[in-house]
C-alpha cells in the first residue's frame, strides 16, 4: 500500500482510537455516547436484521431508507445542476442575463433553506416532491455561483485566440466559454452534491416519512444514539462517495486543463 494510501487512514483510525477510549473510560455517559462496537452491532440489525419484526422498527429496513434517500438526492441534485450550469454560464457571459436574474439570486441565496419547509409541505404535501423541491432549491445556489464565476473568469486571450482562428461569435459560448468554465462548474457540483445529502437529512426530517433522515429522527426519539451515529455515518459514506464519483468524471473531462 502507498504511503499516500495509509496517510489517508490516519486521522479516521485515531479518531475511533479516542472514541473507543473516551467510550472504555466513561468519560461521558454510555447512554448517550455508544462505544463502536455498539454502534456496528445496532447497524447490523439494522442492515440485516428481520425486516418481518413488528416489535423491531429499524430491523432490517436500512437499505430501504438508504435507496428513498438515494433517489431524492440524485433527482433534486440533477435538477439543480442541470438549471444552475445553464443559468450560471448564461449570467457569466451576457450582461443582460446578469441584470435580470443575479440580483434575485443574490437575494434568496442568504435565506436558509430550512425557511422554506414550511412552504415545500403546504404546496407538495409529505412526499418526495417536498424533499426534492428543498435539495434542488438549496443546491442550485453554490452551482450557479460557481458557474457564473467560471463563465466570468475565461482568459480574454482565449476569446482573442478563437476569434483569430475564425470562431463565430455565436460559437463562442459553445467552444470556449463553457470548456472554460468547467473546472468552476465541477468545484459547484462537489459543493451541490454535499449539500444535497445534507438537505435530504433536514427534509426527511419532517416531509416524508422514510429516508436515513427520517430513520435518524426516529431514533432520537428513541434514544436509540447507536443507530443515530449509523445514520450519520452513512450519510458521510454515500456524500463521500457521491463526490468521489464526481471527482472522476471531472479528472476525465479536463484532462487537458493544468493542474488537473
Amino acid at each position: 500500500m502507498k504511503r499516500e494510501t495509509l496517510q489517508k487512514f490516519i486521522i479516521p483510525v485515531l479518531f475511533i482510537f479516542l472514541w473507543s477510549m473516551i467510550s472504555w473510560l466513561e468519560l461521558i455517559s454510555p447512554r448517550y455516547t455508544p462505544s463502536p462496537i455498539q454502534v456496528v452491532g445496532g447497524w447490523w440489525e439494522w442492515i440485516f436484521g428481520s425486516a418481518t419484526d413488528s416489535d423491531v422498527w429499524y430491523s432490517g429496513t436500512w437499505l430501504l431508507h438508504l435507496l428513498d434517500s438515494l433517489y431524492r438526492v440524485l433527482i433534486g441534485f440533477i435538477i439543480a445542476a442541470v438549471v444552475g450550469v445553464v443559468l450560471g454560464v448564461l449570467i457569466g457571459w451576457f450582461k443582460l442575463v446578469s441584470n435580470l436574474f443575479d440580483p434575485f439570486i443574490q437575494l434568496l441565496r442568504p435565506i436558509p433553506v430550512t425557511a422554506w419547509l414550511p412552504f415545500s409541505i403546504v404546496f407538495f404535501g409529505i412526499q418526495d416532491t417536498s424533499a426534492i423541491f428543498l435539495i434542488a432549491f438549496g443546491t442550485f445556489f453554490p452551482i450557479v455561483v460557481n458557474s457564473t464565476a467560471g463563465a466570468q473568469h475565461v482568459p480574454k486571450v482565449l476569446i482573442r485566440a478563437a476569434l483569430m482562428l475564425g470562431t463565430k461569435q455565436s460559437q463562442l459560448l459553445r467552444r470556449v466559454v463553457f470548456p472554460s468554465a468547467l473546472p468552476s462548474i465541477f468545484t459547484g457540483l462537489r459543493l451541490g452534491i454535499g449539500l444535497a445529502w445534507v438537505l435530504v437529512i433536514v427534509a426527511e426530517m419532517l416531509a416524508v416519512d422514510a429516508g436515513l433522515g427520517r430513520a435518524l429522527w426516529t431514533a432520537y426519539e428513541f434514544i436509540r444514539m447507536d443507530l443515530i451515529v449509523a445514520a450519520m455515518v452513512s450519510i458521510g459514506i454515500m456524500g463521500f462517495l457521491s463526490d468521489r464519483i464526481i471527482v472522476f468524471i471531472r479528472d476525465r473531462a479536463l484532462r487537458w486543463a493544468e493542474g488537473i
